[in-house]
Parts: structure tokens; C-alpha cells; sequence
């Protein structure tokens, strides 16, 4: 009998503790992505960014050496893994990347605020390219000169192109985010 007891007391007990285990929460919200969805757990690992979503759509690149595009929303990847920036201009251009840091007052909605700007890759060829950034690669472009070998995690970033000749352009942009 007193080992039947003993037996349903340690049951009762490793019960109660499991409970207690499991119903702890966080005080930390969820990042959110550009839908007001929670990050994680995500179905999908990649989240796309079109040119509308980006604000950066057909952009006017003015025909001045060095001017440069608006930039684009503000793009939050702070549990990303990795990141494929596509970029297409009409014209050879070098691609910048702006990092943000943010206030924790309100994590729906924080205040970001731009810590630096980086240049992801130097003197791309016009048309079609690509800057692949991630948490363990080393960054990669498809054209033009590697820049700033920088990784992720970042907070949030965007984007603008910068103009490596005279000639006015345009460019579009899109990114997908990996999880």
C-alpha cells in the first residue's frame, strides 16, 4: 500500500510540474511579417516582397552618377535565415542596403530608425540580378563587385539602387525572405 502511494504521489507530482512547465508564456510578442501575421511557427519557410509590397516598382533612377532611387518599405527580418534581393534596372547600378534598429515600446508598430547603409554590391549590370544574404553564406551577387560581406540577423532592412553611370533608369525590386 505505502508503495502504491508513493507511486501515485510522484505521478501527481511530475503532473503538476509538467503543467507548470507548459503554462509558462513569454511577455515577448511575436514579430509580425507585412500582413500583421505572426513569424513562427510559419506553414510556408519564405515570405515574398513584390515590387507593390516593396514600393518599388519601376522607380526612376535619375541620370546623374551617384543620385539614387527612394528607398523601399522597410522590410523585417529579424528571425530570417536568409534573403534573395531580385533587382532589375535598366541601367548598371550599385545596390544599398539600409539597417535599421527599433524602439521596443510597441513591437506591432515600432519606431525604426536608420543605423547604416551598406553597399551589398557594386557597379551590377543592367537587366535581371540577384544578392543572396544569409545567416552561415557568405553573401553572393549574380554581377558586379561583392561589397560589405553582410549577414543576417538584422532587425529591418530596405533597399535603394544607386546609379554607377550617367543615364537615367528604372528599377523594381522584389525579396523573398527565408524562415
Amino acid at each position: 500500500m505505502n508503495k502504491k502511494n508513493l507511486l501515485l504521489g510522484s505521478f501527481a507530482l511530475l503532473l503538476v510540474a509538467t503543467l507548470v512547465v507548459f503554462s509558462q508564456t513569454s511577455s515577448q510578442f511575436p514579430e509580425l511579417d507585412k500582413n500583421g501575421k505572426p513569424l513562427l511557427p510559419r506553414p510556408m519557410p519564405h515570405l515574398v516582397y513584390s515590387p507593390a509590397d516593396l514600393a518599388h516598382n519601376g522607380v526612376v533612377l535619375p541620370a546623374t552618377a551617384g543620385s539614387v532611387t527612394p528607398n523601399t518599405a522597410i522590410i523585417r527580418v529579424g528571425d530570417a535565415t536568409k534573403m534573395t534581393v531580385f533587382v532589375s534596372c535598366t541601367q548598371n547600378f550599385d545596390l544599398v542596403m539600409n539597417v535599421y534598429t527599433a524602439d521596443d515600446q510597441n513591437q506591432s508598430n515600432p519606431n525604426f530608425t536608420l543605423y547604416n547603409s551598406y553597399n551589398i554590391a557594386t557597379n551590377m549590370s543592367s537587366g535581371a540580378q540577384q544578392a543572396y544574404l544569409a545567416t552561415e553564406l557568405a553573401p553572393t551577387v549574380t554581377s558586379g563587385g561583392l561589397g560589405i560581406p553582410l549577414r543576417l540577423p538584422q532587425l529591418a532592412v530596405s533597399f535603394f539602387e544607386r546609379n554607377a553611370a550617367a543615364p537615367a533608369g528604372s528599377c523594381t525590386d522584389r525579396v523573398i525572405v527565408g524562415y
